[in-house]
């Protein structure tokens, strides 16, 4: 038996849940940063969740948000590729934010706040994307082929300016 400290203290998980340790590095110097973790953690985990019942509707059957995706290890318990939109969708939101800036506000705020209307039906209908922070899980080049060259440009020009209001 080793003398040496255990790693984590009684009331420390033993592992870190990435989806978490994501919100944080985004939300961190934010001066509510608790409570937009928070936040943030619930929306991308239901985000993830709700691209997984795409996919697999059988596999979400009876998931609650608190119990299994916040207090659990869901995303943990499924299959890689499976594990893998989690990954992605957590990814594609640190680089979002990287960005543009986090804001608590992109949470809830209409795409039209920032999106030109010729992007917003496409954006709807084949992305999902309702809210700004929909446009997180949206690929960069994907806004190029939206909106070409100077239209993308100028709407991440728009989401900084909206990030740092």
């Amino acid at each position: 038996m080793s003398d040496s400290p255990a790693p984590h203290g009684p009331d420390e998980p033993s592992a870190i849940d990435p989806m978490r340790r994501a919100v944080e590095l985004v939300t961190t110097g934010s001066p509510d940063a608790h409570e937009d973790a928070d936040r943030l953690e619930r929306r991308l985990k239901r985000d993830a969740l709700a691209s997984i019942g795409r996919i697999k509707p059988a596999v979400i059957e009876g998931v609650e948000v608190q119990r299994d995706l916040i207090d659990g290890d869901f995303f943990a318990s499924l299959p890689a590729p499976l594990q893998g939109i989690a990954i992605a969708r957590s990814e594609g939101m640190r680089n979002f934010y990287r960005r543009v800036g986090w804001r608590a506000a992109f949470l809830d705020e209409p795409l039209e706040t920032c999106v030109p209307e010729e992007a917003l039906q496409p954006l709807r209908t084949r992305y999902h994307a309702h809210s700004l922070h929909d446009l997180a899980y949206v690929h960069p080049k994907h806004f190029e082929k939206l909106l070409d060259k100077p239209g993308a440009a100028s709407l991440w020009e728009s989401l900084k300016r909206f990030g740092a209001a």
